[in-house]
């Protein structure tokens, strides 16, 4: 849900979240999150990331597939 909020205030959220969890999974349109790869969009296509920094998996955004990267 990060797309609905301000760009200024994704890169405050992404400091915020590294700095109180473990591990951040989030499953965003690519570009949303700031630092994770893979910025162009492709239709219907999210990005399952983990930290802020590294793309998993392509995704449906409501979870209906999933698409695992190599490495």
């Amino acid at each position: 849900m990060l797309a609905y909020v301000a760009a200024p205030d994704r890169e405050r959220f992404s400091r915020t979240v590294l700095d109180l969890a473990d591990v951040w999974l989030s499953n965003e349109a690519p570009g949303v999150v700031p630092g994770l790869p893979f910025t162009a969009f492709q239709e219907a296509t999210f990005v399952l990331g983990r930290g802020g920094r590294t793309a998993l998996a392509f995704t449906d955004g409501h979870g209906a597939w999933l698409d695992w990267l190599d490495g």
